[in-house]
């Protein structure tokens, strides 16, 4: 029997029962790697049971800037980088006065400009303030509350006053029929406005084609000026008056404007000129009679000695 392979394994009532040896092999080799795996698991299980879970505390890192600045109008942001947040919440508040401002994504002041931003990515629970304005700025604090103590930062907030300047230009005098040509710029320390308006004698002014009316705009954020051009082809009586260039925040600059009617002779320029030719010509014609009669008495005293010695 040995011929083929078998091995006796084991008996029952003198009946010898045969297995391969291979199998047999095989079989050892399995309980064994059970065995092992049992015993594994079993000692994983009891350093599990027998370990105290320690939890990790939130940091604040000091990784963003501290001091902000902002012109009255823009988006704030105060930046705060938080690790190991976990179950808690991140709350920013207003250090002076105290005031609490959001706490987590919820905005607690009743303010609807200030809302909190979580980046996920970076870990950052950021402060929006929208509109920012001169009242608020001061210190601010991001802060995370744990049972032992509270976990918080300090932020100083600066904000400027926003700064505009508004010019215009153009010719204050124009012959009727001749074109009419206006420029109004506005320009700021942050953004440029948004737009500009034209007005005459309090009513707005339109792009007119029929009228020969054209306003063009453009702007450049570079030099964060806008430019506005306003054009009459052919100026008439009606268009005479104080044109005002108004920006989308209520700057306000004005010209006035005479259209002149070249058959009255009224221009300035011809009656100023004229007056000056006037004036001039009397002085020289005063002078020249003041000579005259120096002249004269000259003479006339001369001959007066004369005939005062020959007497």
């Amino acid at each position: 029997m040995n011929n083929y392979g078998f091995s006796r394994t084991f008996c029952s009532d003198s009946v010898y029962v045969s297995i391969p040896q291979r199998w047999g092999l095989r079989l050892w080799v399995l309980v064994l790697a059970i065995s092992i795996l049992f015993c594994q698991v079993a000692g994983f299980r009891r350093r599990i049971a027998g370990r105290t879970q320690v939890p990790l505390t939130p940091v604040i890192r000091n990784t963003t800037e501290a001091n902000y600045t902002y012109t009255a109008g823009e988006t704030a942001i105060l930046y705060c980088n938080v690790e190991n947040l976990g179950t808690k919440t991140v709350t920013w508040r207003r250090a002076n006065p105290s005031l609490i401002l959001t706490v987590g994504l919820f905005t607690y002041f009743g303010d609807a400009r200030f809302q909190t931003h979580n980046v996920l990515h970076k870990d950052q629970w950021n402060l929006h303030i929208r509109n920012v304005s001169l009242q608020d700025q001061g210190r601010y604090e991001c802060q995370v509350s744990t049972k032992g103590r509270d976990i918080r930062r300090s932020y100083q907030l600066h904000v400027r006053e926003h700064t505009s300047t508004i010019h215009i230009s153009g010719s204050t005098y124009v012959e009727k029929n001749q074109r009419l040509v206006l420029s109004c710029n506005a320009s700021s320390d942050s953004y440029p406005p948004d737009d500009l308006d034209w007005f005459l004698n309090g009513i707005k002014v339109e792009s007119n084609e029929r009228a020969g009316v054209t306003i063009t705009k453009r702007m450049t954020y570079r030099s964060k000026t806008i430019w506005s051009e306003l054009i009459i082809e052919h100026a008439q009586m009606q268009n005479a008056g104080t044109y005002i260039c108004r920006t989308s925040d209520q700057l306000i600059t004005n010209i006035k404007v005479n259209v002149l009617n070249g058959k009255d002779n009224v221009k300035r320029g011809t009656i100023l000129f004229d007056k000056s030719q006037q004036i001039a010509a009397d002085e020289k014609t005063k002078k020249k009679n003041t000579s005259s009669r120096l002249f004269v008495s000259g003479w006339s005293v001369t001959f007066g000695i004369i005939v005062y010695i020959l007497s």
